[in-house]
């Protein structure tokens, strides 16, 4: 085989691999004085239509679970139905099955505008446990990318959470909400597409010599 065949063969492989992206948005403002830099909010497509959500507290934080809620913006049209299940890692364990009591489309988040959906309330969780290091749910609607979960509101936020000053399983009396901006790092189908460009211009080298 050629090195032009070989090349070739390369393309078509990175052309056949599903595409898929992965971002991640820093939750670095709140409302509380002097706390900033709560977690992070990490978005993987994992299937056509299909966005993992995964928010994960830094340590000396944890996120609410009943009372609290998780908030963004979507150009997609999404329903309680497109939302779950919910898993949770609380003191270090894992708990599945877990749900959103609330969801709300366009409504007003303490100060950081006005989010397209707001979810509340989780239910389902064991007796005891009010807040998580951890919370992380599938997003299912046709069509639906990690970009389309990307837009800023007017005043420029993108994710939210209600959030506990203190770690562990137990949210104590401090409590507010972190947002985060823009995406800070490129996603997967970026570095796909430089590779693609690449092997391009390999191959046109090799196709004029």
């Amino acid at each position: 085989m050629t090195r032009i065949h070989l090349l070739l063969v390369l393309l078509l492989a990175t052309l056949a691999v599903p595409f898929a992206a992965g971002d991640t948005i820093n939750l670095t403002l709140t409302n509380l004085p002097g706390v900033a830099n709560i977690g992070k909010v990490d978005l993987d497509q994992v299937g056509a239509g299909q966005v993992q959500v995964t928010i994960t507290a830094n340590p000396g934080f944890s996120l609410k679970l009943q009372g609290g809620s998780v908030f963004f913006n979507t150009n997609v049209a999404l329903t309680a139905g497109d939302i779950g299940p919910v898993t949770i890692i609380a003191g270090g364990n894992t708990f599945t099955g877990l749900s959103f009591k609330n969801f709300f489309t366009n409504l007003n988040r303490d100060g950081f505008g006005k989010f397209s959906i707001v979810l509340s309330n989780l239910i389902g969780g064991p007796k005891g446990i009010t807040s998580a290091s951890q919370i992380s749910f599938m997003i299912s609607a046709n069509g639906l990318t990690v970009k389309d979960l990307e837009l800023l509101n007017a005043q420029g936020h993108s994710w939210g959470v209600h959030f506990c000053a203190g770690g562990g399983t137990n949210c104590g009396p401090t409590s507010g909400f972190a947002v985060g901006g823009a995406v800070p790092e490129p996603g997967t189908l970026s570095l796909l597409g430089t590779g693609l460009v690449g092997l391009a211009g390999i191959l046109r080298r090799r196709w004029v010599s």
